[in-house]
């Protein structure tokens, strides 16, 4: 019955004690003899009622990703950005061909147009010119006939201008 199940039951009980020495030169007992041999193995037991189960086990490594899905639809168009910076001008390009020249019908009005300005302006400036020497008269002749009043100040003005030149050298 062992050999079925491949297990072996419980060790047996312990052996009979074993019986006392011959008694010493003394009189006294001796000591207690060895113990006997250890008992056969008894025949094999029941099985017990089954245990409670063990607590839960760690999680296991992940396993690998699967392959990358399908690629979804484009989301709509954002906004238009900022304007950037102006880039650098670029090299200047070949001459075009030239221009047809306006014919003398087409001058002539601008012409006209332009000396008729410029007799305008020659004729305000020898005008200007004419009133600064007016003015110019009319100042000297002031500086000739000085009234009383004037003339203290005439010579303060003299002594000054001296003082100047004396000062200059």
């Amino acid at each position: 019955m062992a050999d079925e199940q491949g297990r072996q039951g419980p060790q047996g009980p312990r052996g009979r004690q074993g019986e006392p020495g011959r008694p010493g030169p003394q009189g006294h007992p001796g000591k207690r003899g060895p113990d006997g041999a250890r008992g056969k193995p008894g025949p094999q037991g029941k099985p017990g009622p089954a245990g409670k189960a063990g607590a839960q086990g760690k999680a296991g490594l992940p396993g690998k990703a699967g392959e990358a899905g399908a690629r979804g639809a484009a989301g709509p168009q954002g906004a238009v950005g900022p304007q950037g910076p102006a880039g650098s001008q670029g090299p200047r390009g070949e001459a075009g061909p030239p221009g047809q020249l306006p014919s003398i019908e087409q001058v002539l009005p601008w012409l006209e147009q332009l000396f008729d300005a410029w007799d305008e302006r020659r004729r305000q400036r020898e005008q200007e010119a004419a009133e600064r020497a007016a003015l110019e008269a009319a100042v000297h002749e002031a500086d000739d006939a000085p009234s009383d009043d004037e003339s203290d100040e005439v010579d303060g003005d003299d002594k000054k201008k001296k003082k100047k030149k004396k000062h200059g050298h």
